[in-house]
């Protein structure tokens, strides 16, 4: 499988963090370009787009906040830094995802960066219909909506149940129900979502899927099986 790729620049003033691929989760590539100044920076900013920057400074000051100001609306921003003047607000910067002061643990850097990532720039992936990546520990597993049959909630994580596996991933039902395509996916019980595609028979209180599994409809979300039925009519599963 190809990776997704990210073009990305790393303004690195400080020159006391390595930023290594390896921090990222598997099957995402993200390719730095490092800048070592100010004013390399904004030649490669003029020249090229990049999907994220990243700055490592001592202070957020007036020529980085002149900076951070011109760069592209899309492109998601990053700082660390050990201070920054008050003229510099975070908050004011639509496309800072986000910022931390330093010393900063470099595995919670890595969590940071891997979070913050996955919420703000995944999303810009057009591909992303068919499939998906999920926090299933320290990294990100790419699913494929199609090998999906149903999804378990277990406290506040998900089961996701595959032909031939079970993955563990670290979002609540309600979050998968958000994300998961709705033309396939239907809740029918507050613990179970089924992937539509799936169904092999339908009875007013239970689906069975076609690798047998039989999972209960809730009673509040019995109203759901005529939406089901229409998915079967119109032939879109």
């Amino acid at each position: 499988m190809r990776p997704v790729q990210f073009y990305s620049l790393y303004i690195d003033l400080t020159q006391d963090i390595r930023l290594e691929l390896d921090v990222f989760p598997r099957n995402i590539s993200f390719y730095f370009t490092n800048a070592s100044s100010l004013d390399h920076a904004r030649n490669l900013i003029e020249q090229e787009y990049f999907e994220v920057i990243v700055f490592n400074v001592d202070n957020v000051g007036e020529e980085e906040v002149r900076l951070i100001a011109d760069i592209p609306k899309n492109t998601s921003i990053i700082v660390i830094s050990n201070d920054y003047d008050t003229i510099f607000d975070p908050h004011d910067i639509d496309n800072v995802i986000l910022f931390t002061l330093k010393p900063i643990d470099p595995e919670k850097l890595q969590n940071l960066l891997i979070r913050f990532l996955s919420k703000y720039v995944l999303p810009k992936v057009k591909h992303l219909d068919h499939f998906d990546f999920f926090f299933t520990g320290s990294e990100m597993t790419k699913i494929n909506f199609n090998d999906i049959f149903y999804v378990e909630a277990v406290g506040t994580f998900s089961n996701v149940f595959l032909l031939d596996q079970v993955i563990l991933v670290k979002e609540s039902i309600s979050s998968l129900e958000e994300r998961l395509p709705s033309k396939n996916f239907v809740r029918l019980h507050r613990s179970f979502i089924i992937n539509t595609q799936k169904i092999l028979r339908i009875s007013s209180k239970e689906i069975e899927l076609n690798n047998a599994k039989k999972l209960p409809i809730g009673r509040s979300y019995r109203n759901k099986i005529g939406y089901i039925s229409y998915l079967i009519d119109r032939l879109l599963i």
